[in-house]
């Protein structure tokens, strides 16, 4: 039986009891009332344990890769600059993760950090690599998990938010600091290809012009 012929069948029971009971004219009709009212307020709580399916339009074209495509057309011809770039930068921090947010942070004041990638020896046009965007800002930003700062990087060279820039001779010493790194002597060994040293390729990393412009937007 479920809940609520539980609840009925007791309120039966009752209902029983108030027959033999004097008054039984004046009790009957308020137990009747309790029932309904008792009734009525578990079908809204099992309703909301339970709540209906959701009936999905079949022909709903805004569901659809060229609804949406519409939409965003239609959107456009009655968006402001200010609008459309408002919403640029809402996609570009709904794309972003605190540790990214972090060492946006760090390169916000123009500064500049090492970078490495590392690839197999030889000197190729393709090379192949085993690591890449390997840098010190992720610990200098302090980020949750400064392992992930190739991908964080990687990332934020996909969104335009960061730029590579040419090796930096004055960072010579933090260059040498990055060489330690555990996930940089991975690579190292396994780039490696007998007594041929993998190759070690030094880059730096800023913070680009749009970057930029979302940092001063939206600090």
């Amino acid at each position: 039986m479920d809940l609520e012929g539980v609840i009925g069948a007791g309120l039966t029971l009752l209902a029983g009891a108030a027959k033999r009971a004097p008054l039984a004219g004046e009790v009957l009709p308020l137990l009747a009332d309790a029932e309904r009212a008792a009734v009525r307020v578990l079908r809204r709580h099992l309703n909301d344990l339970d709540p209906p399916a959701t009936v999905v339009d079949e022909h709903d074209d805004t569901a659809s890769p060229n609804g949406v495509l519409r939409a965003l057309l239609d959107r456009s011809m009655y968006t402001s600059p200010d609008k459309s770039r408002d919403a640029l930068y809402l996609d570009l921090l709904g794309s972003l993760v605190p540790d990214e947010a972090r060492i946006l942070a760090a390169l916000s004041d123009g500064s500049g950090y090492p970078v490495i990638h590392v690839a197999e020896p030889g000197t190729g046009g393709n090379p192949v690599f085993t690591l890449k965007n390997a840098s010190t800002v992720g610990r200098s930003a302090g980020v949750s998990l400064p392992r992930y700062t190739p991908l964080y990087l990687t990332r934020m060279l996909g969104l335009g938010l960061v730029r590579m820039g040419p090796e930096a001779a004055s960072m010579h010493d933090e260059y040498e600091m990055l060489l330690t790194d555990s996930a940089v002597n991975v690579a190292l060994a396994t780039a490696r290809r007998g007594v041929r040293a993998a190759r070690v390729i030094r880059r730096t990393v800023r913070i680009s012009d749009l970057g930029q412009e979302l940092w001063e937007a939206a600090k």
